[in-house]
């Protein structure tokens, strides 16, 4: 989904690495380029956390909790398996309920996660528990899931996905939050959209509350046509960036701003977009490596989505939303 509208960030990115390495003054502007890509940095190292841990159990052993094909209406985890905690059975490479082990939800299911030794699990050593329960009962979507991970004895993520499916046009929305080994917390509510014809949208609303971080945007695309739109608005403690750019038939226009004050404008060739500042000056390397770390950001967002949805999909079948 939405294959066509990644391109734009990623000839964004070749583009700015390519044409603005010139060194020399910036012109005076609060653009904080260390602040900037520090915020990012902790993005990327919250989604390295150990909390994906918990959803590569959920997307190995999920089956075991419901249908594989689908997606149905909710409720989707059946009453013969609420309840239960699977653990991992070295004999069978596979996952079994445990009759004598308490503390998995009453309306879904938990397994437990282990160390790992060359990818198989290891059943002496245990880490936590990921939770897949069913919040479907009584609802009109077809999909109405949340997962909760704990790892190392701490609550490392807890989201809920949300999804609906027609003829083949569809909507799923996550929502939640996932904390990074140092206690950073990501929140976000990302959700993806298809008619069954090829566009598609993603709207997406992230945030790091304890560095007054936030990120809110969209993105739309036709994989008939490869054309589509980013765009982005994030908001740096007391300064913001907002990314507005669309290709279309080949070409590329667009603008960053900073502060609502314009930073760069973006026209030309999708393939090889030109990037120039409103007074003509180059940006120095540190500001490229900042803008560099805002485009793949709208990477890191559709990556999120692809992680948090896949173990639902594993179970439910949502091949369409991806």
């Amino acid at each position: 989904m939405l294959r066509s509208t990644r391109s734009i960030p990623l000839a964004l990115a070749v583009a700015i690495a390519a044409c603005d390495t010139a060194a020399g003054p910036e012109a005076a502007d609060p653009f904080d380029a260390q602040s900037v890509s520090a915020d990012y940095a902790a993005v990327e190292a919250i989604l390295s956390t150990a909390a994906w841990d918990g959803l590569s159990v959920l997307s190995r052993a999920g089956a075991s909790a419901g249908p594989s094909a689908g997606p149905a209406a909710a409720p989707i985890i059946s009453d013969m398996s609420r309840g239960s905690t699977y653990v991992y059975d070295a004999d069978s490479a596979d996952w079994v309920a445990d009759p004598d082990r308490e503390g998995a939800p009453a309306d879904g299911v938990r397994f437990i996660v282990y160390d790992e030794v060359a990818g198989v699990p290891d059943p002496s050593s245990e880490r936590g528990w990921a939770d897949l329960i069913d919040e479907g009962d009584g609802s009109a979507e077809d999909v109405a899931l949340r997962l909760r991970v704990q790892v190392d004895g701490r609550l490392a993520m807890d989201y809920q996905v949300r999804a609906d499916e027609e003829a083949g046009a569809g909507r799923v929305e996550v929502m939640g939050f996932v904390e990074g080994d140092d206690g950073e917390r990501l929140d976000f509510d990302v959700a993806l959209e298809g008619d069954g014809q090829g566009s598609n949208a993603l709207d997406f609303d992230l945030s790091v509350e304890s560095r007054d971080f936030a990120v809110e945007g969209s993105a739309m695309g036709d994989d008939a046509t490869d054309d589509g739109s980013v765009r982005l608005a994030a908001r740096h403690r007391l300064h913001g960036l907002d990314l507005d750019l669309e290709s279309m038939n080949g070409s590329m226009s667009g603008f960053i701003n900073l502060d609502s004050r314009p930073f760069v404008q973006v026209s030309g060739s999708s393939a090889d977009p030109e990037f120039t500042r409103p007074d003509g000056t180059p940006l120095r390397p540190i500001g490229v490596i900042a803008l560099l770390h805002v485009v793949d950001f709208v990477e890191d967002v559709f990556d999120l989505v692809e992680d948090v949805v896949d173990p639902v999909g594993d179970i439910v079948g949502l091949g369409w939303a991806l």
